[in-house]
């Protein structure tokens, strides 16, 4: 039986923005040595991985060329250090609704921080990642404490969540998605693609059972799509985690009880 294990980045393998720790290596490790093949499929880019995931790439016990990368919720795959396709939003979606995308966007952010005058003001708002575009009100440049401060804030005044609602009464969401991206931003991209975006596509169509874990399985996380996705397959699963910690714990738990 072909068997894979999906993974999140941010908030599930790594803390946010932050690296993959020896802890989270040695179980997946294990998970690969008893037949699971392993995916890490993110919102963030691949350079972001790379960073992040840096511990996958050393003199290691894994085998870095037999997981598969999938950056831009799987809208770019990379195998064995070889990019095996991308995807492009703006030839989805047109140049002309992409810049109408980002015209609101930057009333919103004029909007936020006329509201939140104190907020971090970072630079680096908006990063096209050729399939997904990611919105920080803070600019991505932001360090920990400014990430910090944010997240206190928008949990006050559930910022996130009301921008989210309003940008769906402007765009169409047959057209195109916007979800909450990590703890300080948005992913906007395409209706459709969204983390259960390569299952259907070669090599994935061919396994067996697919387990997947993920911090933001909730309504407007863009693990969703993908978590219930699962949720309805056979001899597949999802699960929700909160941090690095417990997807440790799940994975201990599922090597005990069903490898």
């Amino acid at each position: 039986m072909k068997k894979l294990f999906l993974f999140d980045m941010d908030g599930t393998l790594t803390p946010a923005r932050k690296k993959m720790s020896y802890d989270v290596l040695s179980v997946l490790e294990e998970l690969q040595r008893v037949g699971w093949e392993i995916g890490i499929i993110s919102g963030s880019d691949m350079n972001y991985i790379e960073q992040q995931c840096d511990l996958l790439f050393d003199l290691t016990p894994i085998d870095v060329t037999k997981i598969h990368f999938l950056p831009c919720n799987g809208t770019k795959y990379y195998k064995n250090f070889k990019k095996v396709w991308e995807h492009d939003m703006v030839s989805k979606l047109s140049s002309q609704i992409v810049k109408s995308i980002m015209r609101q966007l930057l009333i919103y952010q004029n909007s936020i921080f006329t509201a939140h005058p104190d907020m971090a003001l970072t630079g680096n708002f908006f990063q096209m990642r050729g399939s997904v575009l990611n919105w920080c009100p803070i600019g991505r440049n932001a360090s920990q404490l400014q990430r910090n401060d944010w997240s206190v804030l928008d949990a006050k005044y559930s910022i996130r969540n009301n921008y989210i609602d309003a940008f769906r009464k402007v765009f169409n969401q047959n057209l195109v998605t916007i979800k909450l991206g990590g703890e300080t931003s948005f992913d906007i991209y395409p209706a459709g693609w969204n983390k259960t975006f390569p299952l259907n596509k070669t090599p994935f169509v061919s396994y067996n059972q697919i387990y997947f874990a993920g911090d933001r399985c909730h309504s407007k996380g863009n693990d969703e799509e993908l978590y219930n996705y699962l949720k309805e397959k056979n001899n597949c699963d999802s699960f929700q985690v909160d941090n690095p910690k417990e997807t440790i714990e799940l994975i201990k738990k599922i090597l005990s009880e069903r490898s």
